[in-house]
């Protein structure tokens, strides 16, 4: 009893946190864990979260990644603590996956990647409890293969559909295993292409209507010397056959991180896509979301890139709120085409069914500056309120990184002022081509590269003007190290009418 009093105690200790009406921001780190890795949050009951992730342990001098759930209250601070694996029993982390978790009913299950003490890869599939306790746990090998499932949903009989992939030296097909409401395996397929034989299903999803069966990850595209990652949309029949297999944008490499059915029975796949440009020896990359028909995927209903071009930029989860409405979520560098350090900016937008978007919102997690700051928001779920609960994983703060849990409310408030006391303000279309902020934070100096303009504002979040100057060139830096420190907006004009809006952080 003493001893899960103090690791309570500790836990408490650790955390980092701030809160008001419009939600909460919580970063925690547990005692005697070498890093903390977020990749999903629930709501369970009103309220009340589950936070699923791996921590690194030391047991018997042996690091070893362990799945770890931990029980949030409404303010997301840590209640109980439930860990599991050790050195003969290893989860492996992946931090490319969106959805390693999922929740259906008063039950979370896990899909996910074990190596054992023969140094085998093999598929785990997982049913605990709303106290993190293990109902049932379902493995997965294949002879020749290491076996890697990625996600679990539920399907349309009341049973579940795994995807992933397996994997050996030379090929890697796309995994679908189907099981019945305990998790018993049904059948599973190993759906091979031509050479290059390495696909990828990061997601799955099945049509309520005809029960075919999608999922999106990417997929190599060439000969077995040459060839690109392209994104990559498989569809199947009920029974896992391989229908058709498409990418999008035609040409152009990507890859997809989520998919979601919406209410009128379409698919909306979101990831990001390959630019032309470069940065020093750095590739690009513009967020992507795409519309399509099961029923004819050849041809997308619509698609768009969004952002600028930049090597950190892209949509990672994807929900449908009731009036249809789409809320992205992912994470963009605004910094490093600048010469300055990564400072991956989370990111929401929210979007009407055709992909308009209706309010797009950046938020600077930043703990570590100078330094890179590189995190993920992996996982967005909707809870009882009408808010959004987010995990984000931390890649480099000062180790260990911590857990990360963010609830915003339907307007993207997360509680600070920074972005709640921002009534009457609205960011538009400034993150562009045409123009560009940096850096952003500032210490003072602001410079502001702008097409078509010739006077720019700076009002704080009451909206009450600050600053006020004329833009005489195309590139031009202006002072604001005398205004106090906090959150501004910039208004950028042409001829006294409005271009475009956008937060700086001072």
């Amino acid at each position: 009893m003493k001893k899960l009093i103090y690791i309570l105690f500790s836990i408490i200790l650790a955390v980092t946190h701030s809160y008001s009406q419009g939600g909460f921001k919580r970063q925690f780190k547990l005692p005697f864990s070498k890093n903390n890795s977020t990749q999903a949050v629930f709501e369970t009951t009103p309220n009340n979260y589950i936070m699923c992730g791996l921590v690194v342990d030391t047991l018997n001098n042996y690091q070893t990644n362990r799945l770890t759930l931990v029980g949030l209250n409404s303010q997301g601070q840590p209640q109980w603590v439930k860990k599991y694996g050790n050195k003969k029993f290893e989860y492996l982390d992946n931090t490319i996956i969106t959805k390693w978790f999922y929740k259906q009913g008063n039950y979370l299950y896990h899909a996910g990647c074990v190596r054992d003490s023969n140094n085998k890869q093999l598929g785990v599939f997982i049913k605990f409890n709303f106290n993190g306790d293990t109902l049932w746990q379902k493995r997965f090998y294949e002879a020749g293969y290491d076996v890697i499932p990625q996600q679990v949903i539920g399907s349309a009989d009341g049973g579940f559909l795994i995807t992933g992939w397996f994997q050996n030296v030379t090929t890697s097909p796309v995994l679908i295993i189907k099981t019945d409401a305990n998790g018993n395996e049904l059948w599973r397929k190993m759906i091979n292409k031509a050479v290059p034989n390495t696909q990828d299903a990061k997601v799955i999803v099945q049509d309520s209507a005809t029960k075919k069966i999608v999922t999106v990850g990417y997929q190599y595209i060439g000969n077995a010397n040459a060839f690109a990652g392209y994104a990559n949309i498989l569809i199947t029949d009920s029974l896992g056959n391989k229908l058709s297999q498409v990418t999008y944008p035609s040409g152009i490499e990507g890859v997809l991180r989520d998919v979601i059915q919406t209410q009128d029975k379409k698919f909306v796949a979101i990831g990001n896509v390959k630019t032309p440009l470069l940065i020093g020896a750095l590739e690009t990359y513009k967020s992507y979301i795409v519309k399509f028909d099961i029923n004819a995927p050849n041809t997308p209903i619509w698609q768009k890139q969004i952002d600028i071009a930049s090597p950190n930029n892209g949509f990672n989860t994807i929900k449908e709120l009731s009036n249809g409405d789409l809320i992205v979520g992912g994470v963009l560098d605004t910094n490093l085409q600048h010469n300055l350090n990564y400072n991956n900016l989370n990111r929401l937008i929210r979007m009407d069914k055709n992909g308009n978007e209706l309010w797009k919102k950046y938020y600077n997690y930043q703990t570590n500056a100078p330094a890179y700051n590189i995190q993920d928001m992996l996982s967005l779920n909707l809870t009882l309120d009408g808010s959004f609960i987010v995990a984000i994983n931390s890649y480099n703060n000062p180790n260990p990184n911590p857990f990360f849990v963010v609830k915003y409310d339907s307007t993207g408030c997360d509680s600070s002022a920074f972005y709640c006391s921002t009534v009457g303000i609205k960011e538009n279309s400034f993150l562009s081509e045409v123009v560009k902020v940096y850096p952003n934070p500032t210490n003072g100096i602001l410079n502001i590269e702008v097409e078509n303009a010739n006077k720019i504002k700076v009002v704080n979040v009451l909206g009450i003007l600050v600053k006020h100057e004329d833009l005489k060139f195309k590139q031009q830096s202006i002072d604001i190290s005398s205004l106090q420190n906090g959150i501004y907006f910039l208004q950028v004009f042409n001829k006294d009418k409005l271009i475009g809006t956008t937060k700086i952080v001072k």
